[in-house]
């Protein structure tokens, strides 16, 4: 798991809060400190959050171009958009963790230890151009590689592609059939709801395997979420009991679901948040409508991709050397699981109360600062030079368009 933007028709502006929201609580999710937030359910099971971003990237993406994608040529400016969006952050990135590579490999020379060698496991050169290429989700190797995350990055630009192809060939090849493109939708769903049921070993919680099968569930339910939303009189939900329920509601279902069954519930619980806070019609809402979170939803694809590189490079190689200079056992590797491996494999125990809170503070908030320095230095101009490869072939709207999924 944006809300990015072409032309302003409708700006989902609290979604957009609740994006920037989520994107944090997935690197709370990530961050191997422990602190009493560490345990609380509600973020070990932060992972569900990227199905957040799925449906609601279904949601606001068929807002912005259900209407627009009628031609092969609509078809292809609409890809060079959304590759334009996603893969100079991506690459950007990567480039970042190769660059720490040659670091270690250049200190490892000198002899210098590490946990684990450059340019070794997820770290591997023989995985760079899977990740070029977007390749991450589609189990060509058989772990995470290079920045953890991006898996879902990949999954979302190849289910564009797929939504956009449903409805291309919906209004061309089918169009004598009145719901050519709702039949489409509901055989992916159908499709990828079975798999990840039948051979998801961990619930929904999967990524490098079946991580292109996950978005397209969740995806496709926040396209029908849209669809139930545009049909849906604009004051059907204007109480405040949708919005606090809802609230509770996912609270108590991310820390009750963990790993099993109940996980593949997730897309459809996060649908019914979207659809309760498009309205923006509640306190919530309200409460969510300044500038703090228009900030965090504006930064939230820069948070998602620069968190693993922090975590990993500003976080365990510190705390690692801390120990070999100190001596002091400062990490645990028992009942860890980390999804993102390497070093982050291991728990950090700072001892206390005080410090492992103010160093989990410190860590968002050095997050969002990278962040923001990352979106107006890579995120814009990427954008731009894509929306402007893209303009001589994409049909021309009279309305400008907002969109929200992980990248804004």
């Amino acid at each position: 798991m944006e809300l990015a933007a072409e032309t302003t028709k409708m700006h989902f502006r609290v979604l957009d809060g609740w994006r920037g929201i989520a994107a944090l609580l997935v690197a709370l999710f990530h961050l191997n400190l422990y602190s009493a937030i560490y345990p609380l359910d509600f973020v070990r099971n932060g992972y569900l959050f990227v199905d957040f971003f799925f449906v609601l990237s279904g949601f606001v993406i068929t807002y912005s171009y259900g209407g627009r994608l009628k031609t092969s040529g609509d078809l292809a400016a609409f890809a060079v958009r959304r590759f334009g969006r996603l893969w100079p952050l991506h690459a950007v990135v990567l480039l970042a963790f190769v660059a720490a590579e040659i670091a270690k490999a250049v200190l490892a020379a000198r002899g210098a230890a590490f946990y684990l060698p450059p340019f070794a496991g997820a770290n591997s050169l023989d995985t760079l151009p899977i990740n070029l290429a977007l390749g991450q989700s589609f189990g060509l190797v058989r772990h995470l590689t290079w920045n953890p995350p991006s898996w879902s990055i990949c999954a979302e630009f190849w289910t564009y592609l797929v939504f956009a192809a449903v409805l291309v060939v919906s209004s061309t090849w089918l169009a004598r059939f009145r719901f050519a493109a709702l039949s489409l939708i509901g055989m992916i769903l159908a499709i990828s709801v079975s798999v990840l049921v039948l051979f998801a070993p961990h619930g929904i919680d999967v990524s490098y395997d079946f991580g292109f099968v996950r978005c397209l569930y969740g995806f496709f339910v926040g396209h029908l979420t849209y669809r139930l939303f545009q049909i849906t009189p604009r004051g059907a939900l204007d109480s405040r009991f949708p919005e606090l329920a809802m609230l509770i509601g996912i609270v108590w279902y991310v820390s009750a679901a963990g790993r099993g069954e109940t996980s593949f519930f997730a897309p459809l619980v996060f649908a019914a948040a979207v659809f309760v806070f498009a309205f923006e019609a509640g306190p919530v809402s309200r409460l969510m409508s300044n500038r703090v979170n228009d900030w965090l939803g504006k930064v939230s694809y820069s948070v998602y991709m620069w968190q693993a590189f922090i975590i990993f490079n500003f976080v365990d190689r510190p705390v690692s050397i801390a120990e070999k200079v100190t001596g002091r056992v400062l990490t645990t590797t028992e009942g860890v699981s980390s999804a993102l491996g390497g070093e982050a494999g291991k728990l950090i125990l700072l001892g206390g109360q005080v410090l492992p809170i103010m160093a989990t503070l410190l860590f968002l908030v050095v997050l969002v600062a990278v962040a923001s320095v990352s979106y107006y230095l890579i995120e814009r101009p990427g954008q731009e030079l894509f929306a402007r490869l893209s303009q001589s072939r994409w049909r021309r709207s009279p309305t400008a368009v907002r969109g929200v999924g992980i990248a804004q």
